[in-house]
């Protein structure tokens, strides 16, 4: 590159990290800027691997590669990564750039994240607009197919396409709202019936669940009705619930759902909402590496995942003043919803 173009003057001067790499995943460029966060010297880097550059070059490199694969723009926010001298976190871009990629890095913000959603809840606020438009055409050209398989003979068959026409009217409804408002936004709160909205949940989640995953609900027949925007918390529980079923799928075995009154601990989440959705999975748990900075966007496990699962769930839990938090540990992986409840 030529040192006296303005374009790449402005590249070196820039205050975040800038890196290129070739289809190999060598470097081809790298400002002072990346040097400072990946902790080696341009001479060290220049023509070296993006991969062997130490764990941030490590992290970077994933990112690079999944950019060039998927041939689009990948982002990780509030990724932590393990350094000799302790725990940093990065926000690290990546787009595809010729047969390689560009990448930034820079300095997360927000720190001490926690395996709760209250921090993270605002970071998820403002990406509906990014997802509505493309949502609403497939939503209803999948509906016209489903309501041509209702007209089936076939109980069953008509049955499941029965159901796929009223998530899909959910799902339009959602992007609608996500559409006209710009980010997510409740509609009224109401009461609702959380035993009545859970079953509802556990029923879709069954119908798209592998072969081997069963479900079992556990409620406490007490607890109030629920203020809530009724979409916006179904929606919320049955992320919870695809999430547990996709954790056994692999061997097999059951998702756990179950509602209570709960005693707010002191420092705990949302202290005034005291009705809580549980949902317990036997699964391998959620990656050490992960646990702190799970309920941001675009963090995920999952290899074909996007991460806006859970971060659509802590996004929800904060507009209706509750939360969500999680314990995980290899066969236990436990996370609770907190609502408020109905006149409160």
């Amino acid at each position: 590159m030529n040192a006296t173009d303005p374009g790449v003057r402005a590249a070196e001067a820039a205050p975040v990290g800038l890196v290129l790499v070739d289809a190999e995943g060598r470097i081809i460029f790298i400002n002072d800027s990346a040097e400072t966060l990946i902790g080696r010297s341009r001479k060290q880097l220049s023509g070296a691997r993006l991969a062997d550059a130490g764990p941030v070059g490590a992290a970077a490199d994933a990112l690079a590669r999944r950019a060039v694969t998927e041939a689009r723009g990948v982002v990780a926010h509030d990724l932590p990564i393990s350094l000799p001298d302790g725990l940093v976190r990065l926000s690290i871009d990546a787009a595809p750039e010729g047969e390689g990629a560009c990448l930034c890095l820079r300095p997360w913000p927000e720190s001490g994240a926690s395996p709760r959603g209250d921090t993270a809840a605002n970071a998820a606020a403002g990406f509906g607009r990014m997802l509505s438009h493309e949502l609403k055409n497939p939503i209803a050209g999948a509906r016209g197919a489903a309501q041509l398989i209702a007209q089936s003979d076939d109980e069953e068959i008509a049955e499941l396409a029965d159901l796929i026409v009223s998530e899909l009217d959910r799902a339009r409804r959602i992007a609608e709202r996500w559409s006209g408002i710009g980010e997510l936004t409740p509609g009224p709160l109401e009461p609702v019936n959380l035993h009545s909205l859970v079953r509802e949940a556990v029923r879709s989640a069954a119908a798209g669940a592998a072969e081997g995953v069963t479900f079992e609900e556990h409620f406490d027949p007490s607890i109030p009705d629920a203020e809530a925007d009724r979409d916006l918390v179904l929606q919320a529980v049955l992320n919870l619930l695809i999430n547990a079923a996709e954790a056994v799928q692999e061997r097999g075995g059951a998702v756990s759902v179950s509602t209570r009154y709960r005693s707010a601990r002191p420092g705990g989440p949302a202290p005034e909402a005291r009705l809580e959705i549980q949902v317990l999975d036997e699964g391998p748990g959620v990656p050490d590496h992960l646990q702190e900075a799970v309920f941001n966007p675009f963090v995920t496990g999952k290899a074909a995942g996007e991460g806006l699962g859970l971060a659509l769930v802590s996004r929800i839990a904060e507009l209706h003043g509750g939360g969500v938090e999680f314990s995980s540990q290899p066969g236990r992986t436990l996370f609770h919803l907190y609502l408020r409840e109905a006149g409160r």
